[in-house]
């Protein structure tokens, strides 16, 4: 019994002095471990929540942009005569005559919403009556919201039948401020 009593009190004195320091070291280093894991996981779950926070501007800017051709941001005055010949050009009638005439802003109730500018549009055209009704059906589906106050049709030439006619248009088309 004697010899087994030392060998316990060995293995005490070498538990205690060897043994048990090194438990206590791997044990920090496991807490280390966990909490650079822990760390790790919390700035992956925030890189993704800030790329997708990217993405979803990319997309409000996508949409501003369709937004902006829809509605520029500026009056674009020659954007709406190249827009109007290209679409009497595709239509084959003639642009007799444009004229433009700035309307005040509209007001609005939300305060931080942009007000709309409006053009006022008075336009003369020359052409076949297919191609007159084609031009109106091009100028609905522009890019460029443009509507149609009014429209008169009237034969060019009073006297007798022709085939061209004369579509006199009042307009609006609106843009951002």
């Amino acid at each position: 019994m004697g010899l087994a009593a030392l060998f316990f009190i060995v293995a005490l004195i070498v538990y205690s002095s060897f043994i048990r320091p090194e438990l206590v070291k791997i044990q920090k280093q496991r807490a280390l471990v966990v909490s650079k894991e822990t760390l790790f996981a919390n700035q992956q779950t925030a890189v993704e929540q800030v790329q997708k926070l990217i993405s979803q501007f990319q997309g409000i800017a996508q949409l501003q942009e369709n937004v902006s051709l829809a509605m520029p941001r500026e009056e674009s005055v020659t954007t709406v005569l190249n827009q109007l010949q290209a679409i009497a050009k595709n239509a084959q009638v003639g642009l007799v005559s444009f004229s433009v005439t700035p309307l005040p802003f509209e007001p609005t109730k939300q305060p931080l919403a942009k007000r709309l500018g409006t053009l006022e549009l008075n336009l003369v055209l020359q052409g076949p009556y297919d191609s007159i009704k084609n031009f109106l059906r091009f100028l609905e589906t522009n890019v460029r919201v443009i509507n149609v106050r009014n429209f008169k049709v009237a034969p060019a030439s009073s006297s007798g039948p022709s085939d061209s006619y004369i579509l006199t248009i009042k307009a609006e088309t609106y843009y951002q401020e």
